[in-house]
């Protein structure tokens, strides 16, 4: 069997070692003379140098949540909406940036793919900023949540692309893979550029950010102050029309607030009610997932950039 064949039959395959999958690709990169391609795999095998080189689907939408303690109370886990952070690290904390080799993600869901893993947020910032959103409680420590799910799509993700990337190569160059290293290249610079792009850094299937057997409900656009589609957009998530009617009266009275702090404080309030009200497993969407959608729909719906 040709070394493209082998690839596709490893990307096909559910079992697949994907560090050793890559390591295929490498000899292939060396064997079809592309330097990009090459590049991207050590990348994959080795890790990212910095946030800005991630390509998107290493970048995950994630909720923040923190340990609050005070005199008479305490709460394990409670939402922290990254509003109350400084505008210009909002952006930072409402991602996760998965930029590590692609083995530390492979042993992190070996065997259980459910739950989710904690990036933690430096503990001066989870006590000057995330204890301002409670009156009698102070945040002791706050994390990213990271769904497992979300791990378990860039795996999928990457097995995709190389899949898309020997499929079109095999169509242009059906002997490509079995040249000799140092060969000339067995397509031009432009059209090799073209099927690396397409495959690579382009749109790659339908891959969640926060799961693997998430519905999408994008086509639901909630519009600030629209209460229907805030109902139908809620209902994707499995809140029952009663819960999502209780809250109404308070969101709309949020809305005429020119407070931006006061609108964050109960959005994240409901955010936090409903995600537990949330049914999991509502068309394959997880709890992870729910929050994150629900926390969006509500914020489109006062007006606000993100909660």
């Amino acid at each position: 069997m040709s070394l493209i064949h082998d690839i596709q039959a490893a990307a096909i395959s559910q079992t697949t070692d994907i560090p050793t999958l890559l390591r295929m690709c490498k000899l292939l990169a060396a064997r079809i003379s592309h330097e990009q391609f090459a590049q991207w795999v050590d990348k994959e095998l080795y890790g990212y140098p910095n946030v800005d080189s991630l390509p998107d689907y290493r970048v995950v939408r994630v909720e923040s949540y923190g340990q609050f303690i005070g005199g008479f109370s305490r709460a394990d886990k409670m939402q922290i909406p990254v509003s109350i952070l400084p505008k210009e690290i909002q952006k930072q904390y409402r991602h996760a940036y998965m930029g590590s080799c692609i083995s530390a993600y492979s042993v992190l869901i070996e065997g259980d793919k459910t739950g989710s893993l904690q990036e933690q947020w430096p503990l001066n910032l989870a006590i000057h900023y995330a204890s301002k959103i409670t009156n009698d409680m102070q945040c002791v420590s706050a994390w990213k949540e990271i769904p497992v799910g979300a791990v378990v799509s860039l795996l999928d993700s990457v097995k995709s692309r190389i899949l898309g990337f020997v499929i079109d190569l095999e169509r242009e160059a059906p002997n490509a893979g079995d040249t000799p290293i140092g060969s000339f290249p067995p397509l031009s610079s432009e059209k090799m550029k073209q099927i690396f792009n397409t495959n690579i850094y382009g749109n790659v299937g339908n891959v969640s950010n926060s799961g693997e057997n998430y519905t999408q409900t994008a086509t639901v656009q909630v519009q600030a102050g629209n209460w229907e589609s805030l109902e139908k957009k809620l209902g994707h998530f499995g809140i029952k029309p009663e819960d999502i009617t209780a809250m109404r009266a308070e969101l709309d009275l949020a809305a005429t607030s020119n407070s931006e702090e006061e609108k964050s404080i109960v959005a994240g309030n409901w955010i936090g009610r409903l995600a537990a009200r949330a049914a999991s497993g509502v068309a394959g969407i997880g709890i992870e997932v729910a929050a994150a959608g629900i926390a969006k729909a509500i914020a489109d719906y006062l007006g606000l950039s993100d909660v």
